[in-house]
């Protein structure tokens, strides 16, 4: 059982109801906590209630389920959508203070952050008798996700106001900024305290899978040292640098001493249903999600839709409306060239890719009998089913969206392709979309993907303890080499001889592509500017997919950043200017 099961209810009992795109955010926005919070104290069930509410806040399509996700997988240099959702990621002029996506999961993570609070100065009144492990379980909790919450703020808004503790009165709902250093060392303290009482993986029943653990917060803090280190050296003006502590954290991870954590035997696991929160030795920071297969109706907050994984903006183009992605010719060629030792492409680029598996350059692996194993697409269809050649064409270019053709690939992580066509009662493909003429499968129903979201993997500690270590850190039971080629070793990649960070930032691109961390690689290797101005002049079609007139180009010292939301902006009067170039 998924832990976001419990988590809608809790949403729904609060009173926490969202319509659409009504002014709840406003409200939330003048009072994170309008549901009577005193009612959740009464016992360890009610205090429960609380912090499964805190990963609701996380999950819900306006925060991580949607808007965020598209925020953090589309505005790097790796795909494009015509999503709405996405368009911020496009670099037009939807990348705005006003805009939604942006705006919401801005609140909902101040939400969270003002929820936690309320658990840490309140929990103590509640008499847990002799189940202390558990109060501390639910207190580390709490430091998490108010840290969590943070460093998503800072990562993306840069400017951040701080909810140290509950408000005390009316003057506590607007808040200072604090400069990123003092913010810095809020999340590592607050990171620590949820280290020190969370517990180990094993801890929490299966009825509680994905909830977090002392691996997720010593994950989240060692990336927390390694993030601050790269991001204040280019944009703030620390000197010093985090990267023993970062190596140090990841390190604990590795020898085991939060439990056992290893890679999955198949790379595929990491993006399926069946292998989520504890069936994945892997996953150690996992964001859980519903599918409403029906889309019946968008109501955040309900069991049905409030938590599920809105796939919008990344789905294969010509199969919906307004939902479509694409990913940049790059990243396709940068698999395409990844040849592992058996003379096989990178078997990493069938789960992160959907393309022509057809095409010269694509070398099939092969099954038990010496036959090609085919990609398969969403009701199992292979590519020249999906897209079929049309007088003499093929690819995209046969499909409705016609700014899809210079593109050589679609986008397979985060979606659930294994949903089978979805049909009538008579057999018939069931249509839908704009005058009932759009072929629809239960895949494309972009609240059907209940897929989990693995937000932080024991591959990405084992590539981030090698970067830490590569930058000055100091060593602990692996060189970087024996961690990278760890990685590298599972999609029968040939061992490295050698490693510089040239070699790493590539095993990046393959190993997580499409994961929501590229855009934060290039933030903290410096690199944005420099990328997005390669891309740019390089490619004619990067970023263009929505339309080559939206697309006004990534703008140094500004791109890097979000806006602060305009309503933030107009309500908190200790913001005097939004970020640079807003």
């Amino acid at each position: 059982m998924k832990i976001n099961n419990k988590i809608a209810i809790v949403l729904f009992a609060g009173s926490l109801m969202f319509s659409g795109c009504s002014d709840v955010f406003n409200e939330l926005a003048i009072n994170p906590n309008q549901p009577s919070m005193g009612a959740y104290f009464t016992s360890p069930s009610a205090v429960n209630d609380a912090v499964v509410t805190m990963y609701g806040y996380i999950q819900t399509q306006r925060c991580l389920g949607a808007s965020g996700s598209k925020t953090q997988i589309i505005r790097s240099d790796e795909a494009s959508s015509n999503s709405d959702y996405a368009k911020p990621g496009m670099y037009g002029a939807d990348l705005n203070a006003s805009y939604y996506t942006i705006e919401q999961p801005y609140t909902l993570m101040y939400t969270t952050a003002s929820q936690a609070s309320f658990i840490i100065e309140t929990i103590d009144n509640v008499d847990f008798g002799n189940q202390q492990d558990l109060k501390n379980a639910y207190i580390g909790e709490a430091y998490f996700w108010r840290a969590f919450a943070h460093f998503y703020l800072l990562t993306n808004y840069r400017q951040v106001s701080p909810i140290r503790h509950m408000p005390q009165d009316a003057s506590d709902y607007v808040r200072p900024t604090e400069a990123p250093s003092s913010v810095w060392d809020f999340i590592i303290e607050d990171l620590k305290q949820a280290k020190a009482y969370l517990p180990n993986k094993g801890f929490w029943s299966s009825d509680d899978a994905g909830r977090v653990t002392k691996a997720s917060a010593a994950a989240l803090l060692g990336k927390a040292y390694l993030y601050r280190s790269g991001i204040e050296h280019f944009y703030g003006s620390e000197t010093t640098t985090y990267y023993s502590e970062a190596a140090s954290e990841f390190n604990e991870i590795i020898k085991g001493v939060y439990g056992k954590y290893e890679l999955a035997p198949e790379y595929s696991y990491n993006f399926d249903i069946i292998h989520e929160n504890d069936a994945n030795p892997e996953s150690i920071l996992e964001i859980n999600f519903l599918g409403d297969v029906d889309n019946a109706g968008f109501n955040p907050g309900t069991a049905t839709s409030g938590l599920a994984f809105d796939s919008r903006g990344l789905l294969l183009p010509g199969a919906g409306v307004g939902y479509e992605g694409v990913a940049h010719n790059w990243l396709y060629n940068e698999y395409v060239n990844s040849i592992d030792k058996n003379g096989f492409t990178d078997i990493r680029m069938f789960s992160t890719l959907m393309f022509d598996d057809r095409k010269p350059e694509i070398k099939l692996h092969q099954d038990a009998q010496g036959n090609p194993i085919r990609l398969e697409g969403p009701g199992g269809k292979h590519w020249e089913d999906l897209y079929p050649e049309t007088n003499g064409k093929e690819g995209f270019q046969t499909q409705s969206n016609a700014l899809a053709y210079p593109f050589k690939a679609g986008i397979k992580k985060g979606v659930d392709f294994s949903m089978p066509i979805q049909t009538n009662t008579d057999g018939s493909v069931k249509l839908t979309g704009v005058g009932g003429g759009v072929k629809e499968y239960v895949y494309n129903q972009p609240r059907a993907n209940g897929m989990n979201w693995r937000y932080i993997r024991y591959a990405d500690v084992l590539l981030m303890y090698a970067e830490a270590v590569l930058n000055g850190g100091t060593q602990g039971e692996k060189t970087p080499l024996d961690a990278i080629n760890e990685v590298r070793r599972r999609a029968d990649m040939a061992d490295l001889t050698s490693v510089t960070m040239g070699d790493l930032k590539h095993e990046r691109i393959l190993e997580f592509a499409l994961e929501g961390h590229r855009f934060y690689d290039l933030l903290r290797w410096g690199e944005l500017s420099t990328r997005f101005k390669q891309l740019q002049s390089e490619d004619p079609n990067f970023k263009k997919f929505v339309s080559e007139t939206d697309f006004q180009g990534f703008v140094a010292n500004k791109h890097e950043w979000l806006p602060i939301p305009i309503n933030e902006m107009n309500s908190n009067p200790y913001i005097e200017s939004n970020n640079p170039g807003y």
